[in-house]
């Protein structure tokens, strides 16, 4: 775009509210691309219409699934999904959050959404044993936690050999400034896929390895997925399919009395 274009855009649009209606008027004949461009070239947050919004986020849930160990249906997978609010992705991974309902003191900036099913716990005090995760799932909440370096070998602590963690991140050259964020639950750092390529390389190379990185076609947010190296072994039930039946345990008196 040339630069008088954008400034003569810059004039029409309301940038303390993105969602107003006259931002889709000044900018709706714009491509996509050249709607992240304005973004970008005036620190905005990037404006998607119409089934751009829809297509994004799908783009996002179907990055972060492929975390999942290969070769294996989502039914027969223990999954989470770390700060689900509303994008539970499937009903086959248990949602993870720090509340299920609006509470009575509204924090603002923490979530948009509650999920009534989710299980209460933080991002990096997860409730589970070392290696015992398939995969895990996380969109746009690893940028609130102050430590994400941490959270991740967290994660991949839990997770089991063969397991991968999904994560989707906003680009903050196409949201916002994490060093501007006075919500005590906003944003706490700034993600780039440079970043995160550097924090791979710093911290978790040892323990993953880096199998994706941004790879669908939308700036305000990307993706990358960590795999964690050894053979995976899926559940199996076979341990209780093989196991005696009532009758063989009372008659071998193996049964509390």
């Amino acid at each position: 775009m040339e630069q008088t274009e954008i400034d003569r855009l810059r004039g029409a649009v309301n940038f303390s509210n993105m969602r107003d209606p006259k931002n889709a008027q000044a900018l709706g004949h714009l491509s996509k691309a050249e709607r992240e461009e304005f973004a970008l070239k005036t620190s905005s947050l990037v404006l998607y219409l119409g089934l751009e919004v829809a297509a994004c986020r799908q783009a996002e849930e179907t990055a972060v699934l492929a975390a999942r160990p290969k070769g294996y249906p989502l039914e027969e997978l223990n999954g989470i999904n770390v700060g689900c609010g509303d994008r539970l992705v499937s009903p086959c991974l248990l949602p993870i959050d720090i509340m299920r309902t609006r509470p009575e003191r509204t924090f603002g900036g923490e979530h948009h959404a509650y999920s009534q099913g989710a299980y209460l716990a933080l991002p990096d005090e997860l409730p589970f044993r070392p290696g015992s995760v398939d995969y895990i799932v996380s969109l746009h909440s690893l940028e609130h936690t102050a430590n994400p370096v941490e959270v991740v070998l967290h994660w991949l602590d839990v997770l089991k050999p063969g397991g991968g963690i999904g994560v989707v991140l906003p680009d903050w050259r196409y949201t916002w400034d994490a060093r501007h964020d006075n919500n005590p639950y906003g944003h706490k750092w700034n993600p780039t896929p440079e970043l995160v390529k550097r924090m791979y390389n710093r911290h978790w190379s040892d323990a993953a390895e880096l199998e994706a990185i941004a790879t669908y076609d939308f700036k305000l947010s990307f993706n990358f997925v960590l795999r964690k190296p050894g053979e995976f072994t899926p559940f199996s039930r076979h341990r209780l399919e093989i196991g005696l039946s009532g009758r063989q345990l009372a008659e071998s008196g193996a049964v509390p009395a």
